[in-house]
């Protein structure tokens, strides 16, 4: 039998320090492992470039807040108002700057080692009392003329006779006449629209 190949990365889990976890290494398994340490679909933001092509990059699971996961960390300065919530993977992988090369890559013991205590150092971690603030919770659809359309998900029961859905990673998403409900690990929210100051209304 094939031994599973596995790559090093660090995770960072609400109230603990982080630590080196192992991913498969493998595309498909890869991306369902992640998925699974998250607990749904992610996103990734670019930290800072560990060398020409490859950068270090910050994996969250993109419903975060809205699934009502624990604060962890704060950003370092001048981003600290800006809280990391549920656990959050921190992944080598190339960049982009090289159009030919791309997926992520695995790091020495050693790198681990030394990105953690940077990150120990400045990212602060939370006491866990912080709760989200509004831009925590919202975000953006686009309509026909391209100007951002504000929205949130809200917590509703089970709604019942859903239309097929859509299905996202972990995420299914249903389409009616009257709204748009999300599903998420058994829980259904509601799309509602949001207007800000920048809301173009009709």
């Amino acid at each position: 039998m094939k031994q599973e190949r596995l790559m090093r990365a660090i995770l960072i889990e609400p109230g603990k320090e982080p630590s080196i976890c192992r991913l498969p290494a493998d595309h498909g398994r890869h991306e369902e492992a992640i998925q699974d340490l998250l607990e749904g679909n992610y996103g990734s933001v670019e930290f800072f470039e560990i060398q020409p092509g490859i950068s270090l990059f910050i994996l969250v699971n993109d419903l975060a807040a809205v699934l009502g996961m624990k604060p962890n960390r704060r950003f370092p300065a001048p981003d600290d108002k800006q809280i990391i919530w549920g656990k959050a993977i921190f992944i080598a992988a190339y960049n982009g700057a090289d159009e030919s090369q791309e997926g992520t890559l695995d790091m020495s013991e050693e790198t681990c080692l030394m990105f953690i205590e940077q990150i120990k150092l400045h990212f602060p971690m939370c006491t866990g009392q912080e709760e989200p603030g509004p831009e925590d919770t919202l975000y953006y659809d686009e309509d026909e003329k391209g100007n951002p359309v504000p929205y949130r998900w809200h917590e509703i029961s089970n709604p019942g006779n859903l239309p097929q859905p859509l299905q996202a990673g972990r995420v299914k998403f249903y389409r009616m006449e009257v709204m748009e409900v999300m599903e998420v690990n058994g829980r259904y929210f509601k799309k509602l629209p949001v207007y800000t100051s920048d809301t173009k209304l009709n």
